[in-house]
């Protein structure tokens, strides 16, 4: 997730300079049928963009997939109960001398 927003972020910060490169390929009177290198530069842009999200996509998917939060939850379950189960018998020995 942080990956994707600094992508966004590069986008947007881009956005400006795409904005005033196009203007001036526009003042210069490029005939409308061409593409300018700008709208050209912009175009592949997006399709990397739309690339990486789409790469994204599929690694989420497969991590949903292979339910590895699930797996990391049994992993931390049994520690976490043999960390309890110590403490209380801890409480319990406590107790028993202070009787």
């Amino acid at each position: 997730m942080h990956v994707r927003r600094q992508i966004w972020l590069g986008v947007w910060l881009l956005l400006p300079l795409w904005a005033v490169s196009g203007s001036a390929a526009f003042a210069e009177g490029e005939p409308p049928n061409n593409p300018s290198v700008v709208e050209r530069i912009e175009g592949t842009a997006k399709k990397v963009g739309n690339k990486i999200e789409q790469g994204f996509s599929k690694t989420a998917k497969k991590i949903e997939e292979k339910h590895i939060v699930d797996k990391d939850e049994r992993k931390s379950k049994k520690p976490a109960t043999k960390t309890a189960e110590g403490f209380k018998k801890a409480g319990e020995k406590i107790d028993q001398k202070l009787r």
